[in-house]
């Protein structure tokens, strides 16, 4: 074998080599991107079902409040008696029959 011959496999096992180190090197890096990709999806996963739970919470909550008559009624005679004028006067006009605003 002459020294060109050896120069030629020496320098084919050194790009083999390198080829392999390379293809490591990027396997790990796949490995680490799938790794923060699965944490990521975790962390997605858990804050959507938080978020649901949260959710149901706040309709169980709104279901078993049950409104206050007597505010709504209040809060509705402090509005008409704030919309009355001098000439509608306390007990209103009724143009239109039993109703008392035109809407």
């Amino acid at each position: 074998m002459g020294v060109l011959e050896v120069t030629a496999i020496a320098l084919g096992l050194a790009g083999i080599g390198s080829s392999v180190k390379q293809g490591r090197r990027q396997e790990k890096m796949q490995e680490a991107s799938l790794t923060r990709q699965e944490q990521a999806q975790a962390v997605a996963r858990s804050a959507a079902a938080s978020e649901r739970l949260a959710q149901v919470a706040e309709a169980k909550q709104m279901q078993q409040r049950k409104p206050d008559a007597s505010k709504i009624m209040a809060r509705a005679r402090g509005k008409r008696m704030a919309n009355e004028t001098f000439l509608t006067g306390p007990a209103g006009v009724q143009p239109l029959g039993s109703t008392r605003y035109v809407g």
